[in-house]
């Protein structure tokens, strides 16, 4: 309001001036500068207070409104002290080219090539300039272009004005119009400014060298009020930039204008010819070129259009083929690629193998660091998949942190082989994590299953393939994790000691060992027992019921109150009753969960000992079932060879000791030796230390592993 109010003041003080020559000389030089020194002090202001590309942009506008003013307070000296003998062109008309030359960069740098949004969108851009430049040139500048360059430097400079206004004008409107991102209102103030200056500029050299019915240095009378008002609008702008805090962030497309350039161009060359053929009666040179040029225009357009949605074409089908996270293929791709290669296995009758893989432990990543950690792990994995697979493979991620792996022409041997050098690659080195200071250990567990076309030409059944994978990884899982399962090991429950038992119990059994273990316990016990029970001569079915059994003899440990099982001191007498209950739990658990009653007294009488002192009903001999005597044994040896945090690691000479110091009391003297005798000859590995154990609490040493046995029994001497 303010702005308008000052144009009708000046509009008003120039009707006044026409009746006094010195009131009109005044207002045409020396109120006239009001809202240009405003302007110049809220350029700065807003150079301030803005940031980035747009401070960058005030400045240059506070250089430029600098220039206009010191231009027009010296045309307004020459005016007072030798309006007839003034130089021509003079010191206020190079002022006037140096702030037009500052005010280019300034809105190209408030613009921003952002605003642009690419190769096309700069096209757009130059295609609506120049038909928006040629109906400014064909209206207002093209009839004041001088007959020739003998028209003297003052004709030049003075058609220089409004050419270069209109440019300005020009560059924003097709900024508004071709650009994908919203432009900035402050720049778009400026823009209608100078097309605002441009009018004027045409207008008064219209006046002054066409008609003379303006002299050099005298006022212009009521065209003032178009450069008053480019004045007020920058004032206005140099707010607007202030207020609206218009920083250097992105800014989203506000809706779909990618016709209107092309329809810019479209009337702008309909509206050209309609002007000459009312006006002229016929087709101009300049109108025709213009056409031509924009017709141009147009069709090199449509080509960028063609290009760009070919590329988006391409664009999508990776996106629905790819996971966006790891750049692998992603499951319905796979599927689809699957069925091809089992079609093609079928015509050239070759194997087709499927390596299924299941990253151990990742639910902690996420739990323990947060879900960005979890992603750098999984994009690890997959960049270490690709590194190992080969060309001919296919990988993709199957599922949250599962990867499945295609190998086409390839059998069993070749792909346990593969895998297990995947599996290799996948834990050699830890991932690195931001604050985790040794980073993360990788495993994982892997099935493998191989198919081929029968000779009867029945094509290999994909599902049945890929289940069969499946279940290698969850064999692989109930046997430790961080191994391979391949298609020719046991899946028969007579043959696999684990496959019976159900997933969710196995599950258990790690979560309670990870309470306060970071070796591996309830896997490498039952994994003893299964070769000791072998060894001491019991038959098939009795060796495979005792490693299951060892797989869940600690379960009943889900009812002891946590602290007991990490407490560092003795306990006392009502703590071990609620420890020595969980041998008899645990046998509950598996009865009703599992439906395995023929585990049930195994796990119930894995703490009984051999003289009779044990718990829970204190049998003894050949009373205890060989099968918990085995586990008995096994469980010992398990506690002694890991850290706990109520007793250090002993030494493996020390461990042996406290089972030749245990034969015949606390454990069966045939299942002594027959596992010091398989430790002799290297059967017996050392309990792994968990590959996950940095996925534990950020403060301290993680512990996310596998537990002890009865604090009881750690020490079989006791």
């Amino acid at each position: 309001m303010a702005g308008l109010a000052w144009i009708v003041l000046y509009a008003g003080a120039i009707a006044a001036g026409q009746r006094s020559p010195a009131l009109g000389k005044f207002v045409a030089f020396g109120l006239y500068l009001v809202p240009i020194v405003i302007a110049v002090v809220l350029s700065w202001f807003a150079a301030a207070r803005t940031e980035g590309r747009v401070r960058l942009a005030w400045r240059l506008m506070f250089v430029s409104n600098a220039l206009w003013f010191a231009a027009e307070l010296t045309w307004g000296l020459y005016a007072y002290l030798a309006p007839k003998d003034a130089p021509v062109p003079s010191f206020a008309d190079l002022g006037y080219l140096l702030s037009y030359a500052t005010a280019v960069p300034a809105v190209l740098v408030g613009l921003g090539f952002g605003v642009l949004g690419g190769a096309r969108g700069l096209f757009d851009f130059l295609l609506v300039f120049a038909a928006v430049f040629a109906v400014g040139w064909e209206l207002v500048v093209g009839p004041l272009l001088p007959s020739s360059l003998s028209a003297g430097l003052q004709a030049l400079v003075a058609f220089f004005f409004p050419v270069i206004s209109m440019s300005i004008f020009s560059s924003l409107i097709a900024a508004v119009v071709a650009g994908r991102r919203r432009v900035p209102v402050s720049m778009i103030l400026v823009g209608v400014a100078f097309g605002l200056s441009a009018a004027s500029e045409a207008g008064y050299l219209y006046l002054s060298k066409f008609l003379h019915v303006i002299q050099p240095y005298a006022g212009s009378g009521w065209l003032n009020l178009g450069w008053q008002a480019e004045a007020v609008l920058l004032c206005i702008a140099a707010l607007v930039a202030v207020r609206r805090s218009e920083g250097d962030q992105r800014l989203t497309p506000d809706r779909d204008m990618t016709i209107l350039p092309a329809l810019v161009a479209f009337l702008t060359v309909v509206g050209l010819a309609v002007f000459d053929l009312v006006l002229v009666d016929e087709l101009r040179a300049v109108t025709l070129a213009v056409s031509v040029l924009l017709m141009v225009g147009l069709l090199l357009r449509q080509i960028l259009a063609v290009r760009d949605r070919a590329r988006l074409t391409r664009q999508l089908q990776t996106a629905a083929d790819t996971d966006s996270l790891t750049g692998l293929y992603n499951r319905r791709f796979c599927a689809e690629m699957l069925h091809a290669e089992a079609g093609l296995s079928a015509r050239r009758q070759t194997p087709l193998s499927l390596i299924l893989i299941d990253l151990d432990h990742f639910k902690n990543v996420n739990d323990t660091y947060g879900h960005a950690a979890g992603d750098v792990v999984l994009v690890e994995a997959a960049h270490r998949l690709r590194r190992t697979l080969r060309a001919s493979d296919l990988v993709s991620r199957y599922g949250g942190e599962e990867f499945l792996c295609v190998l086409p022409g390839t059998g069993e041997e070749a792909a346990v082989a593969l895998a297990e050098h995947i599996r290799s690659a996948l834990s050699r080195t830890p991932v690195t994590i931001p604050d985790v200071t040794d980073g993360v250990v990788l495993t994982a567990s892997l099935g493998v299953s191989t198919g081929r076309t029968s000779r009867q030409g029945t094509p290999i059944d994909v599902d049945k393939l890929v289940n069969a994978a499946d279940q290698a990884v969850y064999r692989a899982k109930a046997q430790g994790r961080d191994r391979v399962v391949g298609p020719g090991q046991p899946s028969r429950p007579d043959l696999d000691p684990l496959s019976e038992i159900p997933a969710e119990l196995i599950w258990l059994a790690d979560q309670i060992d990870a309470r306060v273990g970071d070796h591996e316990h309830s896997a490498a016990v039952s994994r003893w027992s299964l070769r000791t029970a072998a060894r001491v001569g019991l038959d098939q079915a009795v060796q495979h019921r005792t490693a299951a059994a060892a797989r869940l003899h600690d379960v009943g440990k889900i009812g002891v109150d946590w602290t007991l099982l990490a407490k560092p001191t003795p306990l006392n007498a009502q703590e071990w009753e609620q420890i020595r209950r969980h041998p008899e739990e645990g046998a509950r658990l598996v009865t009703h969960l599992a439906d395995r009653q023929d585990l049930a007294p195994l796990i119930a009488a894995h703490h009984e000992r051999y003289d009779g002192t044990g718990y829970p009903r204190g049998l003894a001999g050949a009373n205890i079932p060989v099968e918990a005597r085995v586990i008995a044994v096994c469980d010992a040896w398990a506690t002694m060879r890991a850290s706990r945090p109520y007793s250090p690691v002993l030494a493996d000479i020390h461990a042996r000791d406290e089972l030749a110091r245990g034969r015949g009391t606390q454990f069966d003297p045939v299942v002594v030796d027959a596992f010091l005798a398989l430790l002799d000859e290297g059967v017996i590995d050392e309990p792994a230390p968990l590959r996950s154990r940095t996925w534990g609490p950020r403060s301290g040493r993680a512990r996310v592993g596998f537990l002890p046995a009865d604090r009881q029994d750690r020490h079989p001497a006791r």
